[in-house]
Parts: C-alpha cells; structure tokens; sequence
C-alpha cells in the first residue's frame, strides 16, 4: 500500500549503549568489555605444565598396579580352582574304591564280610589319627 520507510533508531540512543559496555580500567584506559567470558587463547590449552609429567607418571604408576592386582586375583582364583578340582578327583577315587569293596558279593549273592570289616577298620584307624 504505502511506501513506509523504516524506523531508524536515534544514534545517540546507540553511543550510550555502546558506552554502557565500556570499562574503566586501573590505569585510565578505556577498553571496550565483551559478552563473552574470558577464555584462554589456544597456547593456553597446550601449554604444558610442569604438574602434568608428574601426574601422568601417577596415572602410570596407578595402571600398573591396577593390572598387577587383576593378574594376582587372577592367579589366586586359578589356584583355587585346581585345589577345589583336586579335592573333588580324590574324593571321587575313595568313593570307587568304597563302592568296589562293598559291592563284592559271593557266588550265592551275599555281601562279602571281610572286605566290609577291613573298610570299618581303616575308618576307625583313620578318625584316630586325626583326633
């Protein structure tokens, strides 16, 4: 419709905004003060410090014996294992033991005595040593 032209702010309304972000500093200079906050510059992020040798030979130090831990609850849960297998292989063998002397029987089918007698006396003799 009609040719409207637009709206330009007053300059001096933009000079007191502009002066508004200045700052004074100690020494009288003016400095114009940003909205954005105070960052390093990027010598600032690879700059190496001297803390850092000393804290990645911690880091070191703190990985090492990580693994070092890990290997022995490794070794030791191995260990374990075998003995807890051993354990299990020899009272395997006693029991086919056991069962093969109880089980004889004679012609007829009755169970031979003397094997059963001699199987009781190893038991009592066995109890006696461990008490």
């Amino acid at each position: 419709m009609g040719n409207s032209k637009p709206k330009v702010k007053n300059n001096n309304a933009i000079k007191g905004h502009q002066q508004n972000k200045r700052k004074l500093l100690n020494n009288g200079k003016q400095q114009y003060k940003s909205n954005k906050p105070n960052m390093p510059n990027s010598n600032q992020w690879r700059r190496k410090k001297p803390q850092d040798e000393a804290r990645k030979q911690k880091l070191k130090e703190r990985e090492e014996l990580r693994l070092q831990k890990i290997a022995e609850s490794k070794a030791e849960k191995e260990r374990v294992q075998r003995e807890k297998e051993e354990r299990i292989r020899n009272y395997k063998k006693k029991r086919l033991e056991k069962t093969k002397v109880i089980s004889k029987k004679t012609k007829r089918g009755q169970p031979l005595m003397k094997d059963r007698m001699e199987l009781l006396l190893k038991q009592i003799q066995e109890m006696k040593r461990g008490a």
